[in-house]
């Protein structure tokens, strides 16, 4: 994968966050969450105040997720330098857990029309809808932490002069990982800090998650320059 395509690759995280974001805040009006325990007639009357909203959000966040697999693809590359070999299999598990990644958020956003799509269903129905939704959307992540730590693992095994991540990075990589996992408890809870909006359930996970994105696209650019200009020295 040439360096142009990495870094133009690279850039998709930036859409992605900005598009994502606009869909699931400005026009959704999904943060902050509502709470699990809301009575169904309450949620019917927050989807009844913006089910053209909800739709247009989550249509945009559906066709945004996929800029994630651009971004993964360049990430992959410079893993596969560290790795070496024919198959770098660390690198490979990164995409395919980054491919998966996206498909939960197309499932989540699918969900969400779904339960926004018709006036006429019952309460009960659309609150389970809406619950899948939400529970898919804190609750699926074993590929994420899968992806992370991938990252993580080849980092800290880069002896390189100038590696492609410092090692606090990867460090904080697992960190990220590891909070994600809070989300996993949402099951057992439908309040307090391990709810879908709950602080463990849902803030700390997504902050940690964007100020991620925000350290690994500074580093991956890095990389893909460095890259650059060694070819070119060997040109």
């Amino acid at each position: 994968m040439n360096t142009t395509h990495q870094r133009w690759f690279a850039w998709a995280i930036v859409p992605f966050v900005l598009v994502y974001l606009f869909g699931f805040i400005v026009l959704a009006g999904f943060v902050p969450p509502h709470a699990p325990s809301l009575p169904a007639g309450e949620l019917v009357r927050l989807y009844d105040e913006n089910r053209l909203g909800i739709r247009a959000g989550q249509l945009i966040g559906l066709v945004s997720s996929c800029l994630i697999l651009l971004w993964a693809a360049p990430i992959s590359a410079q893993m596969a330098r560290i790795e070496k070999g024919p198959l770098p299999m660390l690198s490979l598990v990164q995409y395919g857990a980054a491919l998966v990644l996206v498909v939960f958020f197309i499932v989540c956003s699918m969900l969400w029309t779904v339960a926004a799509y018709r006036e006429d269903l019952s309460p009960e129905l659309l609150r389970t809808i809406n619950d899948a939704g939400w529970l898919t959307f804190v609750m699926v992540y074993p590929e994420y932490v899968v992806q992370l730590s991938c990252i993580a693992i080849v980092g800290l095994s880069d002896r390189r002069p100038r590696p492609f991540l410092p090692r606090w990075a990867c460090f904080f990589t697992l960190w990220v990982a590891l909070m994600g996992i809070g989300g996993g408890f949402s099951t057992f809870f439908k309040s307090g800090p391990f709810a879908w909006n709950g602080l463990i359930g849902f803030w700390l996970p997504v902050s940690f998650f964007l100020c991620w994105l925000g350290v690994m696209w500074h580093f991956l650019l890095a990389a893909i320059d460095r890259q650059a200009a060694e070819e070119k020295a060997h040109a």
